[in-house]
């Protein structure tokens, strides 16, 4: 299993369309083959402060969810949203 936790900082005042471009993410995901989770948050008390926990069944399924229409569609809109971007790779325990 490939697990990963992306951070993400919306640019000031996109916090709402940054929201809206990752539930699309989130939709569009989990019915992937080989996605287990796929699950977004945002902090309460920072709310321009995001983070994504997906978890796929192997590097093949992330790289395949990579060349998604829907991903392509995230990478060209997320810039202009974006302030600071990061990503780790996390153990699976279960």
């Amino acid at each position: 299993m490939i697990a990963k936790k992306i951070n993400l900082r919306a640019e000031v005042g996109c916090a709402d369309a940054l929201a809206a471009l990752l539930v699309f993410m989130v939709e569009e995901s989990k019915p992937e083959p080989g996605c287990v989770e796929y699950v977004l948050y945002q902090q309460k008390e920072e709310p321009e402060e995001f983070f994504l926990i997906e978890v796929w069944e192997s590097g093949e399924h992330l790289e395949a969810h990579k060349q998604t229409a829907h991903f392509a569609q995230f990478k060209e809109k997320a810039p202009a949203l974006v302030a600071s971007k990061s990503s780790e790779e996390l153990n699976h325990f279960l």
